[in-house]
């Protein structure tokens, strides 16, 4: 069964993953932007990740349209990994019906373009003067304190033993 990894990275934690998963699968790893529908319809599976953007999956619309004839999906995200993260990921992208994977990334404010650092660092500041924070508040609150690194190789386990199973 030919397998790829395709991934859409904006600060390195996807790509880090997509390459410890096709190392794993023996496969290749290409970013969307270098792949095309055709050359997609060449694989029996692929292995579609992205980085979370407010609930969404980056790039997720695009593999979708070239129509693959088996998907698996995984998200990296900086939020902790739960029931809750995973269950909103899959409501918000529509993945009830595809294997769907979430993988604690991280925040690199140093590789950030302006708008997404800007963006994340107002958060950050509105969620620290608030009162009476909320659990996820919380979290928010020190997911947006600084850069930090949660990758861990052995999340991709799950994901690989069930792509071995294909």
């Amino acid at each position: 069964m030919k397998k790829l990894v395709v991934y859409q990275s904006s600060t390195g934690f996807t790509a880090k993953y997509a390459g410890w998963i096709a190392e794993a699968l023996s496969c290749e790893a290409k970013e969307l932007k270098n792949i095309s529908a055709k050359e997609a319809e060449e694989y029996d599976s692929i292995i579609y990740g992205g980085w979370i953007m407010g609930g969404m999956i980056t790039g997720l619309d695009k593999m979708q349209k070239m129509n693959p004839k088996k998907m698996v999906v995984f998200a990296v995200g900086a939020s902790t990994d739960s029931e809750e993260t995973r269950n909103n990921i899959i409501a918000q992208n529509h993945l009830e019906q595809i294997p769907f994977f979430y993988l604690e990334g991280g925040i690199a404010f140093e590789k950030m373009s302006f708008f997404p650092k800007m963006m994340l660092k107002m958060m950050g500041k509105s969620v620290a003067k608030k009162e009476n924070k909320t659990e996820q508040e919380k979290e928010m609150e020190k997911i947006f304190a600084g850069s930090f690194d949660n990758t861990d190789i052995s999340k991709i386990e799950p994901l690989v033993a069930l792509m071995k199973e294909a």
